[in-house]
């Protein structure tokens, strides 16, 4: 067998990375959480009060986010052989659902008050949600060149991207509802933005559930890998072939090959783990070579 580290140069650098950028961001959210709640309760407004319990499942899912980014970070044990990196799918996954059942909370409200338009303070509302999307933006530049490469991250990305389409439709409502008094801006401002935290935390499910049931990463090609195997000379078959991830990041290969009779298993090992290298970016792999052995010939 055949096994390469899978340990990245770099890759502790950029964990620190993205638990600084979260705990940058959960400060923010946790901070304006306070501020708007405040605003809430002192100028009557049930937007920034229903704002505040969207932050507060955000600031919430940040925590989430930030807990399982340190988890995954901890060693393997003899119990749990590949460590804790599936912590932050399983954080990612949590917060897509949270993400859905805050949409149907939103819904739910947002029906209440097209028919029943609560009586609003249009400024003090206009001022909060301008910060409130002031902050949020600071918030998303923080995230923003994180997103790609961690999907805990990118959970918490689409929190914050939620919190600032929250805030667009604040503005905006309370814009509409300060010039022409179209209380009804509000409740149609929040089917928008509800469908648009929908739309953009279904991939962020998909990708966490594809994950945990040990899918190919989409990056990478099975049957190209294959043929690239039994390119080798002296292979005859690739079989057992199985890539998967165990967080988001690197892939792990497992392969059985059918060597020929006359085959060298060592050139084929280097070879093929060199190959998966340069041509896959696979560098966690485990190969079994398995010889053909040639037939006892047969006596009459």
């Amino acid at each position: 067998m055949a096994n390469s580290s899978p340990i990245a140069v770099g890759h502790g650098d950029h964990r620190h990375e993205v638990e600084h950028a979260l705990g940058v961001v959960f400060c923010i959210n946790a901070t304006y959480l306070v501020v708007e709640l405040v605003a809430g309760i002192m100028t009557g407004s049930l937007a920034l009060l229903s704002d505040a319990g969207h932050m507060l499942s955000d600031v919430g899912a940040l925590a989430i986010a930030w807990a399982a980014s340190r988890l995954s970070r901890r060693r393997a044990t003899a119990r749990r052989t590949y460590g804790y990196g599936r912590a932050e799918i399983l954080a990612a996954l949590i917060n897509g659902l949270i993400l859905w059942l805050l949409v149907g909370a939103i819904f739910l409200e947002a029906i209440k008050r097209l028919f029943h338009p609560p009586e609003v303070l249009s400024g003090p509302m206009l001022a909060v949600g301008a910060a409130g999307l002031i902050l949020n933006l600071v918030s998303v530049s923080v995230l923003f060149r994180h997103r790609q490469h961690n999907l805990n991250l990118r959970g918490a990305f689409l929190h914050v991207i939620g919190d600032s389409l929250g805030s667009i439709g604040v503005v905006a409502a309370s814009l509409l509802i300060l010039k022409f008094d179209w209380h009804w801006a509000d409740p149609l401002a929040s089917f928008f933005i509800g469908g648009l935290i929908l739309f953009s935390s279904w991939g962020l499910i998909r990708d966490s559930v594809h994950i945990l049931l040990e899918g190919t990463p989409a990056h990478l090609n099975p049957a190209q890998i294959r043929a690239h195997l039994e390119a080798i000379d002296g292979v005859r078959a690739c079989h057992d072939l199985h890539i998967w991830l165990i967080g988001s990041g690197e892939p792990i290969l497992t392969a059985h090959l059918d060597a020929q009779p006359a085959a060298d298993r060592s050139r084929l090992l280097r070879e093929a783990t060199q190959m998966l290298a340069d041509r896959h970016q696979i560098e966690h792999v485990t190969i079994q070579v398995e010889k053909e052995t040639l037939p006892e010939p047969h006596h009459e």
